[in-house]
């Protein structure tokens, strides 16, 4: 059964996804995230089983599969 959309109540479907999020001060981007994903506005809903394995991986200091630069950008200077 899909889950209905929290923020604009359109339906949601499996996908795998990136997701973002941000662990001492480093950003750190995850691939292939299995996740629901709204088909209008695009809003990502986590399992509580995919949350714990991204902080397992989080918390088990692995080797990162590989590492990109990002840009920053101030909004107070902009």
């Amino acid at each position: 059964m899909n889950r209905e959309c929290p923020v604009c109540h359109h339906a949601m479907t499996a996908a795998l996804g990136r997701h973002v999020q941000t662990w001492h001060d480093t950003v750190v981007l995850f691939e292939n995230v299995p996740a629901e994903v709204c088909e209008k506005c695009g809003e990502q809903f986590l399992t509580g089983v995919v949350v714990d394995r991204l902080n397992s991986l989080l918390w088990s200091m692995t080797p990162p599969t590989q590492t990109i630069a990002a840009a920053v950008y101030d909004f107070a200077v902009v």
